[in-house]
């Protein structure tokens, strides 16, 4: 069943595992709330080149990334066949993505240097991108007191303590509030009609699901990075110079969020 491959993967690209396959913008803080870093950083190249992680850090660390693939080839054999939809068997694996995240959290803790971790911390920020304004109480992880639903973001506990940290950090009034909160909308809004344009979706719908045109899907990246980089110079031209610095310390150098997710390409749904 088609709809249940879709939801497997969904739970691969939500941080069950490492094997991400959300599709962030290129560069920029164009991040996509579903990547967990903390687990990327076990297997991922370029982020382990970014925070600098030795060798015998990467030997601490694979015990736990073949329990990752050992974890993956069960979420699969569970539900990667398709047909009817096991609630228990599905409980009984969000238990055990639970542990391992844990015992995974607390390897990373343990392993990497202070500097090493401020820098994945400056990268989880960067993935949450315009979430990271949300408020961190709000059921769902809503914009500003507002409860998410459907397919929109959910943040996990780590990044809920992150939303929380920039909060208190940046401390802004209910007018920086709600200018940020028009300026994502109006994001959101005209960043989905740019890739419904283009033919962007999840492409549950009925019958074969054609791959969208190469050349549109690119200039239609092209737009959203344009406009995602404007939104982000109008929030920090609407924070004050205390805030700026706060901010900076808060991200710091921009990461390319591109190199946390493999693309690969889209194959014709039959």
């Amino acid at each position: 069943m088609r709809v249940i491959r879709c939801f497997v993967a969904a739970l691969l690209a939500a941080g069950m595992v490492t094997l991400v396959s959300a599709q962030p913008g290129p560069g920029g803080f164009g991040g996509f709330g579903g990547i967990d870093v903390t687990t990327a950083v076990l297997t991922n190249t370029a982020l382990q080149e970014e925070i600098k992680v030795s060798d015998d850090q990467k030997e601490k660390f694979k015990p736990l990334t073949d329990k990752q693939a050992e974890f993956a080839r069960e979420l699969r054999d569970a539900f990667g066949g398709g047909g009817k939809f096991d609630k228990e068997k599905f409980a009984e694996i969000n238990e055990k993505r639970t542990k391992l995240n844990e015992e995974i959290r607390k390897a990373v803790e343990e392993t990497l240097t202070a500097e090493q971790k401020k820098r994945l911390k400056q990268i989880s920020i960067q993935v949450l991108s315009f979430n990271v304004f949300n408020d961190p109480e709000a059921k769902g992880g809503g914009g500003f007191g507002k409860g998410g639903g459907g397919f929109g973001f959910r943040p996990s506990g780590a990044q809920r303590e992150l939303m929380k940290e920039v909060h208190s950090a940046l401390n802004l009034t209910d007018s920086q509030k709600n200018t940020i909160k028009e300026l994502t909308a109006e994001f959101n809004k005209t960043s989905g009609e740019i890739r419904r344009e283009a033919g962007i979706g999840f492409g549950f719908g009925k019958g074969k699901q054609q791959q969208p045109d190469p050349e549109k899907v690119a200039e239609a990246n092209k737009k959203i990075e344009k406009l995602r980089s404007e939104t982000w110079a109008k929030i920090e031209d609407a924070l004050d110079d205390s805030q700026k610095k706060a901010w900076k310390e808060l991200v710091g150098e921009p990461f390319d969020i591109s190199k946390l997710t493999p693309r690969q390409p889209r194959r014709e749904r039959d």
